[in-house]
């Protein structure tokens, strides 16, 4: 495991997808933040302390596309030039070489947000302090962490099971953009239902059945709920609320990478690489 991990990482920094991405990141970070020190002239220093999780964790909506991206280029090589299939050959267990490009995804995907973490730092740091203002960092920082493991297993999963590779990164962007519309719904579908339920308690004399209409609007909001933990872009938007972090999103992401590579590595166990 660790030759293949050394290898890996070897190959890692001289791939150009990574530094581009890593470019990227930066630069979005570079424009997030000098667009907050406009924003903070005009609309005064409250602005910046209030928009400080959306700033910062802004980027995140489109990191899954950026490990989508990374993961069909990275594996796409080694399936298209044979790598994979000489891993074996030489006696790696098929576990590990799944399990050791998961954690080069991974590893890129918190790489990503480190990279940007430390521009967002570098220019708030000199130009906007309160800019840096997080609701609970550590935490949302542990969240955000689970979400880019999740986003990695499961465009890990893809990338191992598919030789294709233009087919892969076709369906893997595909996949990552309709991840990303179903969780903005399901985060604006919340904020509707929270609207509503705070409306029949202000004023429940508006309505024939108040009791029946508050407790249908809880049920639907236990649902979004769930939705919610199972998407990795409606914890995202979670995350750039002012709301701090809830205990079972991190879990709940967690659990998906878990399955995702359990299913993975049972599946790839028994792959015929040609």
């Amino acid at each position: 495991m660790r030759n293949l991990l050394s290898a890996n990482f070897a190959r890692l920094w001289k791939s150009p997808v990574f530094w581009v991405l890593e470019g990227a990141a930066a630069l979005f970070a570079a424009l997030v933040y000098g667009l907050a020190l406009v924003n903070t002239h005009d609309f005064g220093p409250a602005w910046a302390a209030e928009r400080a999780n959306a700033n910062f964790f802004l980027e995140m909506m489109y990191l899954g596309s950026a490990l989508a991206i990374f993961a069909g280029f990275y594996t796409g090589v080694e399936h298209s030039d044979g790598t994979l299939r000489n891993k074996l050959c030489v006696g790696h267990l098929r576990r590990n070489v799944y399990l050791a490009n998961l954690l080069v995804c991974a590893a890129v995907g918190l790489l990503l947000l480190l990279t940007h973490a430390l521009v967002a730092c570098a220019i708030s740091l000199a130009f906007l302090p309160a800019a840096l203002a997080l609701t609970r960092p550590a935490w949302s920082l542990f969240c955000a962490a689970s979400v880019l493991i999740a986003y990695a297993a499961l465009f890990t999963l893809a990338a191992m099971l598919d030789t294709n590779r233009s087919r892969m990164l076709v369906v893997s962007l595909a996949a990552s953009l309709a991840l990303l519309v179903a969780g903005m719904m399901v985060s604006s579908h919340l904020r509707d239902l929270e609207l509503a339920l705070q409306t029949v308690q202000a004023r429940p004399e508006a309505f024939t059945d108040p009791e029946g209409r508050y407790q249908m609007l809880l049920h639907m909001r236990t649902l979004f709920r769930v939705l919610e933990a199972l998407l990795p872009p409606a914890q995202i938007m979670y995350l750039t609320g002012q709301s701090g972090g809830t205990w079972y999103l991190p879990l709940c992401s967690l659990g998906s990478a878990m399955v995702n590579t359990a299913v993975g590595v049972a599946v790839f166990g028994r792959k015929d690489l040609k």
